[in-house]
């Protein structure tokens, strides 16, 4: 299994890109993660947390992310996937348009009372649902 694997006393972070549809809305959006983990007997919390910032044609990357959503998730049996919850609306930094590329940084909230984890969160994957306002014609 191909995976991110995250620190549990470091907070960690990565960046990735994706080009949204030309029928985006332009709206927020929410996520969910796909994760597992290494053997442990107790504390299962783990806390993720998404940011995003849209880049249209020629803008600059230097802007900032808009504010980070975090999602809690509990798991429990060594290397079984666990999804997360979907998270609540996440707000796009920039100004986004349709066609745009999404930058999203990801990070374990390791700080945070959810993320009780003492082994490595190992991210599998990320699904983002977007809002379309019109067939692709």
């Amino acid at each position: 299994i191909v995976y991110l694997s995250f620190d549990p006393t470091t907070e960690q972070s990565g960046q990735f890109f994706f080009r949204v549809p030309t029928n985006w809305n332009e709206g927020t959006l929410t996520f969910d993660y796909q994760w597992t983990h290494p053997d442990t007997t107790v504390n299962f919390g783990v806390v993720f947390g998404l940011s995003g910032v849209a880049v249209s044609n020629d803008d600059t990357f230097n802007t900032s992310f808009g504010t980070e959503i975090m999602v809690t998730d509990t798991g429990g049996t060594t290397s079984d996937i666990y999804i997360s919850p979907e998270s609540s609306a996440l707000t796009v930094g920039g100004t986004p348009q349709a066609g745009d590329f999404l930058c999203f940084k990801i990070a374990r909230k390791t700080g945070e009372s959810g993320d009780t984890m003492a082994v490595a969160a190992r991210l599998v994957g990320l699904t983002i649902y977007i809002t379309t306002d019109a067939a692709i014609g």
